[in-house]
């Protein structure tokens, strides 16, 4: 089972606890300082909005650890986030964040794509 970019055993099957996942995504990512940029865009390629995510949050520190280890290509500092990703993103922050991301991550939950940028 892959979750957020990460192997884990097939045994767990989808049933990966949230801590684990944490853990994974903060080993070896050092976030703080960070300006996390999220633009969303429609299909057509219709730039919709650019959000700056809080510092401190999973939410922050996931996009900071996407955007490091992702191989997705980059392009004009900014990397395609994928679907599976962001809904998995999203889930773990609306759980561990609460409201600090809430909004945000309503936003991942739609079909719009979105892009980051980590500078």
């Amino acid at each position: 089972m892959f979750v957020c970019g990460y192997h884990f055993p097939a045994s767990e099957g989808n049933d990966v606890s949230f801590e684990k996942v944490i853990e994974k995504v903060q080993e070896g990512i050092d976030a703080s300082g960070k300006i996390v940029t999220l633009t969303s865009e429609t299909r057509e390629g219709v730039k919709l909005e650019s959000i700056e995510i809080a510092e401190g949050s999973f939410l922050h520190t996931a996009l900071v650890d996407y955007y490091t280890n992702t191989e997705c290509k980059e392009i004009d500092g900014f990397k395609m986030v994928y679907y599976t990703n962001k809904y998995q993103i999203s889930e773990i922050s609306k759980s561990v964040d609460g409201d600090a991301t809430k909004a945000v991550c309503r936003k991942l939950d739609d079909m719009n794509l979105y892009r980051v940028k980590v500078a």
